[in-house]
């Protein structure tokens, strides 16, 4: 199937892009709970699919409400103890 067949429809590149808008825009009603997306990454997190590299473990925050690696993490704290000139109060 070649892209130039496709194109044979009648359609301008601004109804196409007319199209493409409208399809961004759509707000998908499908929505995972907190709980399903907390036991998707647990059970990932168990098969070794998600997490595994060293210095990319995946680590939860306090809240638990969200997660990063442990390299982000790392990164994160570099910069704000850069941004502070090198005193952080903890």
């Amino acid at each position: 199937m070649d892209m130039m067949g496709d194109m044979d429809d009648g359609l301008s590149l601004e109804d196409l892009m007319a199209q493409l808008s409208t399809a961004q825009e759509t707000k998908t009603t499908a929505r995972l709970s907190e709980r399903n997306v907390v036991e998707l990454v647990s059970k990932l997190k168990e098969k070794g699919l998600i997490g595994a590299e060293e210095d990319n473990a995946l680590l939860h925050t306090v809240t638990g409400r969200e997660y990063i690696t442990e390299k982000r993490l790392r990164e994160e704290v570099q910069s704000q103890v850069d941004r502070l000139g090198g005193r952080v109060s903890v």
